[in-house]
This record gives structure tokens, C-alpha cells and sequence, in this order.
């Protein structure tokens, strides 16, 4: 069964997020999943204050695990009650979410859609900043 992790850190935390991102790969093995794919990682604005933090950096991993027949057969902890446990003991991590993948769109679907909407953002913002200045021209007779 694939699931997708989605894990937060504070955005001062980000020239660390290597040895992070490492940290979460080996509780991962060790919990009995195997990684899958591509890892996206991006900042943004969070919408409240988190742990004294107000931006943070968002991870998004695609993963599976064993299915429950093959688990019984081996003696296996669950992989996602196990990678929970240790998520939580992880200082480092502010949030953390664990979904079922199976729904979802491709990693690389998501990424270019967030590529499309910051692009759409930042000029949107350049087009208010010229018209306030075009505003601030005329009220102050520039």
C-alpha cells in the first residue's frame, strides 16, 4: 500500500533539513516502508504560530509499506503506527501527516502546481506594488 508523509520543520531549521530529511529516511526503513519516488520540499507561510515560528518548510514523501498478509507472515510491526510513534518522539518536526497515496495526484503533478501558483503570486504582488506606486505618483503630484 503506498501512503504519502507530509512533515513540517521551522523555516530556521532549513540549512539542516539534509541531515532532517536523512533522520526520516532511516525511521522510515526502520519502521519497515520503503521510499518511493521523488521528495518535494517547499516554504511557506504558515497560517498560525507554531512553536514560536511563523514560516516553515513543508516535505512531501511518497512511501509503502508491506501488505497486511506479508506483515503477519514475518511478524512486522505496522510501519505506520511505528513511523508515527517515532515522528512524534522527533524533536525537529513541528507537524507531521501521514495519508493514503492511492487518490492522489503524482508528486511531480503537485510540484508543477505550485511552481504555476508562486509564479502566478509573485506577479500578481508586481502588478499592485505598480499600481500603488502609480497611485502614490499622482497623490503626491511625482
Amino acid at each position: 500500500m503506498e501512503y504519502e508523509l507530509m512533515y513540517l520543520i521551522s523555516d530556521g531549521l532549513k540549512a539542516e533539513s539534509g541531515r532532517i530529511d536523512e533522520e526520516v529516511s532511516t525511521l522510515l526503513k526502520e519502521a519497515g516502508g520503503t521510499e518511493t519516488g521523488a521528495r518535494i520540499s517547499f516554504e511557506r507561510k504558515l497560517a498560525y504560530k507554531i512553536k514560536h515560528n511563523w514560516r516553515g518548510v513543508y516535505t512531501v514523501l511518497r512511501f509503502t509499506v508491506p501488505n497486511k498478509d506479508e506483515r503477519e507472515e514475518t511478524d512486522a510491526p505496522d510501519t505506520v503506527a511505528a513511523l508515527t510513534h517515532q515522528l512524534n518522539l522527533h524533536k525537529d518536526i513541528l507537524r507531521y501527516i501521514i495519508v493514503d497515496a492511492s487518490d492522489l495526484p503524482a508528486l511531480a503533478e503537485f510540484d508543477q502546481k505550485m511552481n504555476k501558483s508562486e509564479a502566478e503570486d509573485k506577479k500578481v504582488l508586481k502588478e499592485k506594488g505598480e499600481k500603488i506606486d502609480g497611485e502614490l505618483e499622482k497623490a503626491l503630484k511625482i
